[in-house]
């Protein structure tokens, strides 16, 4: 699991500075900068995986723990877990059409899977690449690859998405303390 965090501690001393006369000036500033911020990470996150993975953005479980007033933490969290095949492309699309397992986890990288097959779960209705776990016909296994987190864990992702995050909590903040001190008649 990767988490993302925003440090705060050094803003606050200068917000209640600046906030001094205003009730809860400080929460009522960082819970909607932190929170804002989060979600430009979330974005950035899967934008950026999304230029070395051929992944849907919407298959990245990425969350994201907003801040409250109460407290003013919040977390970006990539899940830990392996990642199912099929969110990736893989041909054949159908099952039974006697075809090479074809599958492209890294952009412009497809590789043949040998004896890989396409198979749709009776039950279920899941679609999606398997292999057979021995000589014999059953049991068959899934087929996963890397979890999210490693994705998000690559050198090229985490410094990009940490400077989306600062600088989203930089304009935030201007924004969200001209709007309280506007609340307030200052």
């Amino acid at each position: 699991m990767v988490v993302i965090e925003i440090q705060t501690k050094d803003l606050i001393p200068h917000l209640e500075h600046v906030l001094l006369d205003i009730k809860n000036g400080v929460p009522r500033v960082l819970a909607p900068a932190i929170n804002r911020s989060l979600s430009a990470g979330k974005t950035s996150v899967k934008r950026e995986i999304r230029k070395t993975y051929a992944i849907k953005a919407k298959d990245i479980p990425a969350t994201v723990h907003n801040a409250t007033r109460a407290s003013l933490e919040g977390k970006l969290v990539i899940q830990q877990g392996m990642i199912d095949l099929n969110k990736f492309p893989f041909r054949p699309r159908q099952p039974n059409t006697g075809r090479m397992l074809n599958v492209e986890v890294k952009r412009g990288k497809r590789r043949d899977i040998p004896h890989g097959f396409v198979q749709r779960m009776p039950n279920s209705g899941y679609l999606g690449p398997f292999i057979r776990k021995g000589k014999a016909r059953l049991p068959i296994r899934k087929l996963t690859t890397i979890s999210a987190a490693i994705m998000a864990a690559q050198p090229s992702v985490v410094p990009v998405v940490e400077m989306v995050m600062t600088d989203t909590l930089d304009k935030r903040l201007d924004h969200e303390l001209e709007r309280v001190l506007a609340s307030a008649g200052k």
